[in-house]
């Protein structure tokens, strides 16, 4: 159907309806309701259900119209130019530039506010901010406003999954703009934000795995104050988070470097990238096992190079993207230091995680028999936590400190192993220790069967046979 075909659909409706009541005569009042059903659908199921037109609008609650002048007016083809008056009070569409205040006068009353538990200093964070600061400086109107993120008379709470602001629907709402080529071209900003984002860490938690917890465009920016973070505050932003990381990452030598980015200088960096493409460096210790055992269901003795490669195949890759940005510090690589002290790290947290995965599967597989490996499982979780400590340690780019929970986790795997050792050992002398106990228990059972058959022989006479046979 048609945006005229609705139209006309609407308008006939409404004019039946009016049509119906015409017997109350010409004085009758009619309300907004009579001509805009659609928007008064929208409303009475949005947050402002509670308030009238008016509150926005202005103008009178009821006009007095007969239903034959309501009828013209609904049944007026689009486009004409016969237009209804409201009054001389009435306000009418606001202009863009007229939303923020509009929306602040209820929103930033403490009074109004205050029953619904609802904050009434977002007008003036939206006003620091990059749209509201434009807006109030340059009078440009093209920025988002209240309703662009909001909606109009469909204004939705953002725990309800059709809202604008509903954590899933976040990215959309953003992209909306910040998607646009031209637009954004106007303003000198990069498109790629929005489908770097849905390829982050992040984006793919909210939007492939439904997890409303997952930051958002708004979670790093803001909503209503929305800033792009600076690289000297990003480190604050991501610690709202990673609080350890970022209480790690201060104790690095780059904490104190004006010229670094931050977290998303590796996280999120590279040529041609603009810091939303954060990608998930390590992996979960049951995602790395999970990994090394389909490993082995095609390659039953894989190299160290493939092991890592498979469970844990992001670390350098991630290095590798951010290497352009580090060379605007590190100019010589073949005379500093830094990176091969970097790479040695990754190699020795590779070699932890291949020794923890290989002691997973040999745990799993000593359980799957006969032994019990409760105590040695309980142990191993040990391992499980200096496994998890290696990621945020790294942020230190302390060899020394990741050498130390590198060390740690394979002591544990080292008691672990010993201890499965020695049951496999007991369990292989209890084998042993059997074999003479079956030699007895066969040679026995062969002197009673001979000596079954020689009392047989001695005490058991044959039937004698049928004379007739």
């Amino acid at each position: 159907m048609t945006m005229f075909e609705r139209q006309v659909l609407l308008a006939t409706v409404c004019a039946a309806m009016v049509l119906a009541s015409a017997g109350r005569g010409a004085d009758d009042v009619v309300t907004c309701v009579t001509c805009h059903a659609e928007q008064a659908d929208q409303f009475s199921r949005s947050v402002h259900a509670l308030l009238k037109c008016q509150e926005c609008h202005a103008g009178d609650l009821a006009y007095p119209v007969s239903p034959q002048e309501v009828g013209r007016y609904l049944s007026r083809r689009y486009g004409s130019n016969l237009a209804f008056y409201h009054g001389s009070s009435f306000n009418g569409k606001p202009q863009r530039a007229d939303v923020p205040v509009l929306c602040g006068n209820c929103h930033a009353d403490v009074q109004r506010m205050n029953p619904y538990g609802l904050r009434t200093d977002q007008l003036a964070r939206y006003w620091t901010s990059g749209h509201g600061s434009t807006l109030k400086n340059s009078g440009d109107d093209r920025v988002a406003v209240c309703v662009d993120c909001h909606g109009v008379h469909d204004i939705l709470h953002k725990k309800d999954p059709h809202s604008r602001t509903n954590p899933l629907n976040v990215p959309d709402t953003c992209a909306y703009c910040h998607s646009d080529t031209a637009l954004m071209g106007e303003y000198d900003l990069p498109v790629e934000v929005v489908s770097e984002y849905r390829d982050s860490v992040h984006g793919k938690l909210l939007l492939e795995q439904g997890d409303s917890g997952a930051p958002t465009c708004a979670t790093c920016h803001g909503n209503h104050s929305a800033m792009p973070p600076g690289f000297a505050t990003v480190g604050a932003v991501c610690g709202q988070c990673h609080l350890h990381v970022a209480e790690l990452f201060a104790e690095s030598i780059h904490a104190s470097q004006s010229e670094h980015k931050g977290c998303v200088q590796c996280h999120g960096g590279g040529e041609d990238r603009h810091f939303h493409f954060i990608e998930r460096v390590n992996q979960p210790p049951g995602i790395m096992i999970q990994r090394y055992a389909h490993l082995l269901a095609s390659n039953a003795a894989p190299t160290a190079a493939q092991i890592a490669d498979t469970i844990h195949p992001d670390a350098k890759k991630i290095v590798m993207h951010a290497l352009p940005t580090c060379l605007d510090c590190h100019e010589e690589l073949d005379e500093d230091e830094s990176l091969p002290k970097l790479l040695g790290l990754l190699d020795d947290i590779a070699d932890a995680e291949r020794y923890y995965v290989q002691t997973a599967d040999r745990l799993a597989n000593v359980g799957s028999g006969v032994l019990l490996v409760d105590n040695q499982m309980f142990l191993f979780e040990d391992a499980k936590t200096h496994l998890i400590a290696l990621a945020p340690i790294q942020h230190t780019l302390d060899n020394e400190a990741v050498g130390e929970e590198v060390t740690a986790l394979n002591a544990v795997c080292d008691q672990v192993n010993a201890e499965l050792d020695d049951l496999e050992n007991g369990l292989a002398t209890r084998y042993r220790a059997l074999v003479p106990i079956w030699a007895f228990t066969l040679f026995f059972a062969f002197v009673l069967y001979a000596k079954f058959k020689q009392l047989k022989r001695d005490w058991v006479k044959p039937l004698a046979h049928d004379a007739r046979g």
